[in-house]
């Protein structure tokens, strides 16, 4: 059942750098998804990576406070439909707000694999 999860946070991941290519600020999105991505494929193989934990956790804690600010923007707006949306000039929050749950969905698929890389070999769980 692990082995599903773990694939799952992995391709969800990888499915979200992918998209980022055609973002107009792709670089610094897909290097946090695909980070983020090689914890859970790194837990799979047993091998302790922290330096990708460490790395995407900053990024996606990074992406969280830059996007904040758009992200209150979009939330007064009060039209949360506009989330699937065009982004356009006027409306740059679409793209704050988006980015800022891309932010929180790779902290949710970081947070369940902290410590674990940290552990005395043979004390895994999962």
């Amino acid at each position: 059942m692990m082995t599903v999860l773990h694939l799952a946070a992995a391709a969800l991941l990888l499915t979200m750098a992918g998209i980022q290519l055609n973002d107009p600020d792709p670089l610094f999105w897909v290097v946090l998804y695909v980070a983020a991505a090689v914890v859970p494929i790194a837990r799979l193989i047993r091998r302790r990576l922290p330096v990708f934990w460490g790395v995407a956790f900053g990024l996606a804690l990074a992406g969280l406070v830059a996007s904040l600010p758009g992200f209150i923007d979009f939330v007064r707006s009060g039209d949360y439909t506009l989330i699937g949306g065009q982004m356009t000039a006027d409306r740059p929050q679409i793209e704050s707000a988006r980015e800022f749950l891309g932010a929180v969905i790779g902290l949710s698929c970081l947070l369940p694999y902290r410590g674990w890389h940290t552990r005395k070999p043979g004390h895994d769980a999962g």
